[in-house]
């Protein structure tokens, strides 16, 4: 009898362990998507959600919102927020501050001019006989998603990214990815970079010689819906509208003829059809690439820029920007039902956010009796050069100004025997006190002070990089910009450029939603952890949580 129950103790000791240890194994991968499909909307406030709800068909946004995880209090969590630094920050993880894409274009100090984020004159074009594809990744100084699928499978995941932008593509994709592709506005056509690939597949060739970017224009642009019925829009003419074809008015509807005569397709990214031909790129490359056809996943990654070039020139209240909308909904819909098709709806996993947000038109604020104003960089830059000429007798101690940062010539520091810091702090005392400039900060502050997590000193930090910034950095009064009377703009640290949907879709993901303040920063860190691999290098952000199935 004592041997029969020391056995079953036995028994129930070692049912205990191995039951212990089996709940502490790592989840298995089976149920892992086969393809991560990440679609960043270029400019897109989190309010056009509301705003354009009603007018949204089933199958597109509603589709996302309704039957997947909505993050309805997403900021980006760094200033300046624009297209670069956007995708950037998406894909890595990180800030400026680390990352390196401190803009779109920023001043080498140590060159005494600028670049371009992704320039790149080591690598040529492939696709096209000019310059348009001498971009490459590698100003970003951290690692992707992508990057770090490439290593966690030996090189075996498959990962593109497209976009008509060259940085909406290149900076997502990687360093490692196996192709980015963009659009050529010479010859209206998808082209890559010797990064890369040593030539274009055959398939995109085959798209490249369909010729939709004229067939596309030819079409002209009218609205939707009976024009009567965009009641979420100010009037379609108005006084706060500039148009990329300086000879037109800006209103419906437009012809785009003269620009085919010419084969001239630049003005296709500012059309919806720049939206919808990067749908149509996008199907074609699941379909040939295989992507998401076996056990190891993939990503591929989706911008849609006409949303920020239209935003540009007509502002977030406009008839256009609305019709580009309710048009990319359909683009997004027919996108999801091809993915249902070649993936399998519980195969894949999509997350939709955008790059950065859009500030209302200044004038159209003003006329509405709101606080906002216009500060020409150009005046700036003759107010610190007088500022320089007066107070140290040379004007050329600027470098130069950009991004909301100022430059100083650190060689006529030393020549005239002044004290860095000293000169610093008495400039941004100084810019203080200009009409529109809300804050001034030297660099000393950006790199030794801590502050709250939202305060807009920790904003302008994380996007603050010792070795590239400039010397004093500066914001402007909400609803203040530089930029032309007509259109807007986007870049500030308020809630307007910085508050952008977030929606995850699809394997792995409950439905709900979350008003919790949540960072950009934290969508690659939670997709990694949804592909069970490293997160990428210089990731700090939290995962999201709470919205995974177990």
């Amino acid at each position: 009898m004592r041997y029969t129950k020391l056995n079953f103790f036995i028994f129930v000791f070692i049912f205990s362990i191995k039951t212990i240890s089996q709940t502490n194994l790592p989840v298995s991968k089976t149920n892992s998507p086969k393809l991560i499909v990440g679609i960043v909307v270029d400019q897109m406030r989190n309010d056009y959600i509301y705003r354009y709800w009603n007018r949204f068909g089933s199958g597109g946004f509603k589709r996302l919102v309704n039957d997947g995880y909505y993050f309805k209090n997403a900021h980006f969590n760094y200033i300046p927020t624009f297209t670069g630094p956007g995708h950037s920050s998406i894909y890595t993880g990180a800030t400026p501050r680390t990352h390196g894409i401190i803009a779109n274009d920023w001043f080498v100090k140590t060159a005494g001019k600028e670049t371009y984020c992704v320039w790149d004159t080591a690598v040529r074009t492939i696709g096209g006989s000019g310059k348009a594809g001498s971009m490459s990744p590698k100003n970003q100084l951290s690692s992707t998603i992508g990057d770090e699928l490439k290593m966690s499978t030996n090189n075996k995941a498959k990962v593109f990214a497209i976009a008509l932008k060259d940085r909406s593509s290149i900076l997502p994709a990687g360093h490692a990815a196996n192709a980015a592709f963009w659009f050529d506005d010479e010859t209206g056509n998808f082209i890559s970079s010797s990064w890369y690939v040593n030539e274009l597949p055959q398939w995109l060739q085959a798209f490249n010689d369909k010729k939709l970017s004229k067939k596309y224009l030819e079409s002209g642009w009218n609205t939707l819906y009976p024009i009567n019925t965009y009641t979420n829009s100010i009037a379609d003419d108005n006084n706060y509208e500039s148009v990329p074809n300086k000879k037109d008015k800006p209103i419906f509807p437009y012809d785009y003829k003269s620009f085919t005569e010419k084969n001239s397709f630049a003005i296709l990214k500012a059309t919806p059809y720049g939206n919808s031909i990067t749908k149509d790129l996008a199907i074609e490359c699941i379909k040939n690439e295989g992507l998401g056809k076996d056990d190891i996943a993939d990503l591929f990654c989706i911008s849609f820029s006409s949303t920020d070039i239209v935003g540009h020139s007509y502002g977030p209240r406009a008839v256009e920007l609305e019709d580009v909308y309710l048009r990319l909904d359909k683009d997004l819909e027919e996108l999801l039902n091809e993915l249902d098709k070649e993936v399998g709806k519980n195969n894949y996993t999509v997350f939709l956010t955008a790059d950065h947000g859009g500030a209302d038109v200044p004038n159209h604020l003003l006329d509405n009796k709101i606080p906002a104003g216009y500060f020409p960089e150009k005046k700036l830059i003759k107010e610190v050069k007088n500022y320089f000429k007066t107070n140290y007798n040379d004007s050329l101690l600027l470098d130069h100004i950009g991004n909301e940062q100022i430059c100083i010539n650190e060689k006529k520091l030393t020549e005239l025997k002044l004290n860095k810091d000293d000169v610093e702090e008495k400039l941004a005392t100084y810019l203080i006190t200009v009409k529109g400039i809300a804050e001034a900060y030297p660099s000393k502050i950006m790199r030794n002070q801590s502050f709250e997590k939202n305060d807009y000193r920790t904003l302008l930090q994380n996007g603050y990089n010792h070795k590239l910034s400039g010397n004093v950095c500066y914001i402007y009064n909400p609803a203040w910009m530089d930029n032309a009377e007509k259109g807007t703009t986007h870049g500030a640290g308020y809630n307007y450029d910085t508050h952008v949907p977030v929606i995850f879709y699809g394997a792995g993901i409950k439905k709900g939603f979350s008003f919790n303040y949540t960072t950009i920063t934290q969508i690659a860190p939670t997709i990694c952890e949804l592909l069970q691999i490293n997160q990428p290098n210089s990731t700090i952000a939290e995962p999201l949580n709470g919205f995974l199935k177990e």
